[in-house]
């Protein structure tokens, strides 16, 4: 009779440990069964910002040295509990002590950013999630005739190779505005991946310039204002140095 009541509490204590490790689990916050996809994101005062592809600063000089704070866990190394709730200091990718700046002619609360020498300017630009909506970045939004210049860049290289001015930059915008739009394109890959390039468009006023990809697959060169243009291959010309 005292071994099948000890039996019976065995089997209890078992069941409570088992329970108790899979209540522990799934209330785990950070840990869980989910791959999750980070946008680039840091959360700051409140705030929630992301980083931005289509724009840098037009002068580096722009960002003043004053930190706003720093980066304290970095979400995309850890977090797989798809329930979990960023606070301030989180980021997707910035590793942890990465320093927030605060950039002249912008609140703390539109924009920061921070030190970055593979992107252009040495900066990459955080813009908090309200405020970004109030930028409108596109390439349908540029002031063409606030152009001065378009510098270009070849694929993941900060220092530019030409800068088109004068009737160049012209007929590059001129030319870049009369392609042709093309729902669901597939770059042609009989010569491998497609060549990539970035273009940056300075403008006469304003601490923002647009920058945007462009892509040379052999058959033909082509961005995304919003469907993917293909564009004259007489543009090649212009692309090339």
């Amino acid at each position: 009779m005292e071994l099948k009541r000890r039996v019976r509490l065995l089997g209890v204590l078992a069941v409570w440990i088992a329970l108790s490790g899979c209540t522990s689990l799934q209330s785990n916050p950070i840990k869980g069964n989910a791959i999750i996809d980070w946008v680039d994101f840091v959360k700051f005062s409140g705030h929630s910002y992301t980083g931005l592809w289509e724009a840098v600063l037009q002068n580096p000089d722009d960002v003043a040295g004053q930190v706003a704070g720093k980066i304290k866990f970095k979400v995309g190394d850890v977090v797989t509990n798809p329930g979990y709730r960023t606070k301030d200091g989180d980021a997707a990718f910035l590793a942890i002590g990465t320093e927030l700046l605060r950039v002249r002619g912008f609140a703390e609360d539109e924009l920061l950013a921070v030190r970055d020498t593979s992107v252009i300017g040495g900066y990459k630009l955080y813009a908090e999630d309200g405020f970004a909506k109030t930028l409108r970045m596109n390439y349908a939004d540029i002031p063409k005739a606030q152009v001065t210049r378009v510098t270009l860049y070849r694929d993941r290289n900060v220092e530019p190779y030409r800068t088109l001015e004068g009737a160049d930059r012209e007929r590059f915008i001129a030319l870049l505005d009369s392609g042709q739009d093309t729902r669901d394109y597939r770059p042609a890959n009989q010569h491998g991946d497609p060549e990539y390039r970035r273009m940056v468009f300075h403008m006469s006023d304003g601490p923002l310039a647009y920058s945007y990809s462009i892509a040379d697959d052999g058959a033909n060169v082509f961005f995304s204002p919003w469907e993917t243009r293909l564009v004259d291959a007489e543009v090649r010309e212009l692309l090339r140095g």
